[in-house]
């Protein structure tokens, strides 16, 4: 199964925690979390169309001007998701800088904040010199984006203020039967990825197909393709280790195919952790192993451990395989 999402981190695990998913075949990337950046060339950049913020500490939220100057004659427009302050936070960088001569300029910022059972959805455009425009209030069932093949849900966690966790979800995975398709004797091309987007979005079976100067319905074209369980990646930074916290966790990254996952501190400074409000690795291990995580790859460690870089991982494996 080749994967749609193409996905790494932008740092080592001592620096700003930023994941970044390129869509398969698209000319579109995810980010999660918004801290350092300037890793990613200009291509990367360009290829960004919606953010995941947990929350709006520096580490995660320092980017947001990398971008917006990347991006600023872009006709297509920059979604930007995270929990209750998010709007204001963006339009307090916004209103940092002088925006009287960028009138022509495409951009347009649409910004979603999460708070209970609603999320609140904001607009700052170029066309309007980045002045804040508040639209309808919509509900909120767990999914702050639904598209016709994934959807991300996020939970709101404890970091001693408002953290999202987030779970980016495939709703199937497409597979081309390659046998398939040379016993009807069909070539592969472009036909193919509208054929797997009229598939995701249910279309009628009648729809016609014109390949190779002959026609065929979706219903005489559904052998060519199998049907498996979607992609599954999760990413959790910056949580405190109570009950309640860990639950959400557990419920939010269960079977994910890979999970991003903090582990701050070591099991020996569980009250240092305790404190700042952050997951030991011990306990990022075992929520991977309660969830059936299959790949685990910690980040976000303490500058302390330094000196012995391979701590923080090590400790979360041991607990991850513990049989």
């Amino acid at each position: 199964m080749k994967p749609i999402f193409h996905h790494r981190l932008i740092n080592s695990p001592f620096e700003d925690p930023c994941l970044y998913i390129r869509i398969l075949r698209e000319k579109r990337a995810l980010l999660f979390d918004l801290g350092d950046i300037n890793r990613l060339d200009p291509s990367g950049l360009q290829k960004i169309t919606d953010v995941f913020v947990t929350h709006t500490h520096i580490d995660h939220f320092i980017g947001f001007d990398v971008l917006l100057r990347a991006l600023l004659r872009r006709d297509i427009p920059l979604r930007i998701f995270g929990p209750v302050n998010i709007i204001k936070g963006i339009e307090g960088k916004l209103a940092g800088y002088t925006w009287n001569l960028i009138k022509e300029y495409p951009l347009r910022i649409e910004a979603f904040e999460t708070d209970g059972n609603l999320i609140r959805h904001s607009g700052f455009y170029a066309e309007n010199c980045f002045n804040r425009i508040d639209h309808e209030d919509m509900p909120f069932d767990g999914a702050v984006l639904k598209e016709s093949y994934f959807e991300v849900r996020s939970v709101s966690l404890i970091h001693q203020i408002p953290c999202l966790g987030f779970s980016l979800k495939e709703n199937f995975h497409i597979n081309i039967d390659k046998a398939a398709l040379n016993r009807m004797g069909l070539p592969v091309g472009p036909w193919l990825s509208e054929f797997k987007k009229a598939i995701r979005e249910s279309h009628d079976e009648s729809r016609i197909f014109k390949i190779m100067d002959k026609t065929y319905t979706m219903k005489e074209l559904r052998g060519i393709a199998n049907i498996t369980e979607g992609q599954k990646i999760s990413y959790i930074a910056d949580s405190s280790m109570d009950k309640d916290n860990i639950e959400k966790i557990i419920a939010l990254i269960r079977d994910s195919d890979t999970l991003y996952c903090e582990a701050y501190f070591l099991e020996e400074d569980k009250e240092r952790a305790l404190d700042r409000h952050h997951l030991t690795a011990k306990t990022a291990g075992m929520i991977a192993k309660e969830a059936s995580v299959k790949n685990l790859v910690v980040m976000h460690f303490s500058p302390k451990y330094r000196g012995c870089p391979d701590a923080p991982e090590k400790e979360a494996m041991m607990e991850y395989n513990k049989r």
